[in-house]
């Protein structure tokens, strides 16, 4: 961390702008799903196709998260993160060009690529950025950029751009802010100290590998040594499968299970983006002050408690939009503190990318693909209050498994560590 970029107020501007692009890359991948009404009967699709058009970004994201966090480890991070931002803002353009399924399923699979390339390297920038104490702080505010742009701003700018000037437009206009935010990045943000480091040291032959603490050489599989890297991956297998069952099976739950007409379900849902951009700052928050793992614990806990109330309790329109605002404000704050700042504080700076591409990559392989297709299982079996049931599980598995996690946030060490001296 330099300090001295701190001073003039550095930490802030990556952060910002980071906040931006992150918030057009969920955009870029949420505005499809918004513009299906509009895509299916011009393109001839089916709803199984549509589904493959959102599945093949979760999957391609997951490949490039763990192979360019590795590259950016080794190579820096803006040589990935500008090319990246330039590549999916093309290519979610390229999207309203597209005059059948193939060819949208192509450039959609190749959309994920380049946004899975973005995503650990910046998480790595902005928490080597960071000032400790308010790392997981400045990662959450990061994250909320998900929820506040590709959650509450991007149906509303689908809706309107598509009903007044075609679902084509929607798309087109998509490129001018990625371009726009690639630039400003290349101008105001530097090369992160310790990829930095690595690139000057290289240039002289002076490293050839990433080294531990008792100097052996390592590479990025090697992170699996560390404990909080491989707990982390399991919480965020949890995290993920809590997630996705709800965002893949709630519309159908309030429609069908619950009788919810789909003109209140849709607001119901909104609900769920507004308690996420809360709690994207909220837990963050707290995990700085009173620990990584006690945030974790504790939000799984009370994410499970608001899941079972959506799946056994609540049938007013008022009850259910307040257990889909709590499961947004506790379960999704979760996603900064397990996929941010406890892969970052558990390697060197060298490694942190792979820790988070790893853990994003297991998180969305098992937790985002197959933990949503064992939910439809459930619910043709038992019905999808047993699936939203087996979200709860989830959450509450999130906290079990949490318990296995050291604790690496600064205030917390810093205070046991003023205790045993005192």
């Amino acid at each position: 961390m330099n300090t001295e970029r701190h001073g003039s107020g550095y930490e802030y501007t990556v952060v910002a702008l980071n906040w931006f692009i992150f918030g057009f890359v969920a955009l870029d991948r949420l505005l499809i799903a918004n513009l299906f009404p509009w895509v299916l009967p011009a393109l001839k699709m089916t709803y199984t196709q549509a589904g493959l058009v959102m599945s093949i970004v979760g999957v391609t994201w997951a490949v490039a998260a763990i192979v360019f966090g590795g590259v950016s480890d080794k190579i820096g991070r803006r040589i990935i993160i500008i090319p990246a931002t330039f590549v999916f803002s093309l290519l979610s353009w390229m999207s309203g060009l597209v005059t059948a399924f193939a060819s949208l399923l192509t450039i959609r699979g190749c959309m994920g690529v380049a946004e899975g390339a973005y995503f650990p390297a910046a998480i790595a920038t902005v928490a080597e950025e960071s000032t400790p104490t308010r790392r997981a702080t400045n990662i959450g505010a990061f994250e909320s950029a998900f929820a506040i742009i590709g959650m509450l701003i991007c149906p509303i700018y689908a809706t309107s751009v598509a009903s007044a000037y075609g679902w084509r437009v929607a798309l087109y206009l998509t490129i001018i802010p990625g371009i726009v935010l690639a630039l400003l990045f290349w101008r105001l943000v530097h090369e992160p100290e310790s990829t930095a480091a690595r690139r000057r040291a290289k240039k002289e032959g002076g490293l050839k590998a990433v080294k531990t603490e008792a100097g052996e050489s390592v590479g990025w599989i090697h992170v699996f040594a560390y404990r909080n890297v491989s707990i982390g991956a399991l919480v965020a297998i949890f995290v993920m499968g809590w997630s996705f069952l709800f965002l893949t099976f709630g519309m159908t739950f309030f429609t069908q299970a619950r009788h919810i007409a789909p003109q209140s379900a849709g607001p119901m849902m909104a609900m769920h983006g507004l308690g996420a951009a809360i709690g994207y700052f909220l837990l963050p928050w707290f995990a700085d002050q009173y620990g990584r793992k006690t945030a974790m614990i504790l939000a799984g806990l009370l994410t499970a408690i608001a899941t079972f109330g959506l799946a056994f309790w609540a049938f007013s329109a008022g009850a259910l939009t307040l257990c889909v605002f709590l499961m947004g404000l506790f379960g999704l704050g979760m996603f900064p503190v397990i996929n941010g700042a406890v892969p970052f504080e558990a390697v060197p700076f060298s490694l942190s990318a792979s820790a988070v591409g790893i853990i994003i990559f297991i998180g969305e392989v098992i937790g985002a693909a197959v933990v949503p297709a064992v939910g439809g299982m459930l619910g043709d079996a038992y019905g999808l209050h047993i699936t939203m049931a087996a979200s709860g599980i989830s959450a509450v598995l999130v906290a079990v498994s949490s318990l296995a996690l050291r604790e690496t946030a600064p205030k917390v060490l810093a205070r046991r560590a003023a205790a045993v001296g005192a």
